[in-house]
């Protein structure tokens, strides 16, 4: 539960701050029709900038749920290791903990860590069928795509 908390954090943070680069350009470029003061006025004091205010927060709350995932590959863990440290390291992952529960991936770079606000570790663990990928979604699903021709 503390983790779900602290990813619902992290992902209201930037959310936040995506919403504030974009009021910003749009004010700064001319995008918008009225000034700095009004659009702040018409945010925090009309219902539509409620309702926005409002779905940030929703999908913040949300973002655990659906960020993360555990991919199962049908396939042997032993066997199939090479393929697997090839695969992350086309995504951009370097191994930093192995054992037999399973390998943590890390990303390679400070700056793939910033974008994925920390949550840059991939776990793989053995299962009876194969292995389990697991993690934020969009690099679990990058990686299964990369191993699965490897592993064929």
């Amino acid at each position: 539960m503390k983790q779900y908390l602290i990813r619902s954090v992290k992902y209201l943070i930037w959310l936040t701050l995506l919403f504030i680069v974009v009021f910003l350009l749009m004010i700064l470029t001319g995008g918008s029709q009225v000034g700095p003061a009004e659009s702040l006025e018409l945010l925090f004091g009309s219902s539509r900038g409620t309702i926005m205010i409002c779905a940030i927060v929703f999908l913040a709350l949300l973002y655990p749920r659906y960020g993360f995932v555990t991919r199962e590959i049908q396939a042997d863990l032993p066997t199939n290791r090479e393929a697997i440290l090839e695969a992350f390291s086309r995504s951009g992952y370097r191994l930093t903990e192995e054992s037999a529960n399973g390998m943590v991936f890390r990303a390679n770079t400070g700056w793939k860590r910033l974008l994925l606000l920390g949550e840059d570790t991939l776990r793989v663990v053995p299962t009876p069928a194969g292995f389990t990928i697991g993690g934020l979604r969009r690099e679990a699903v990058k990686v299964e795509f990369r191993l699965k021709p490897m592993l064929r």
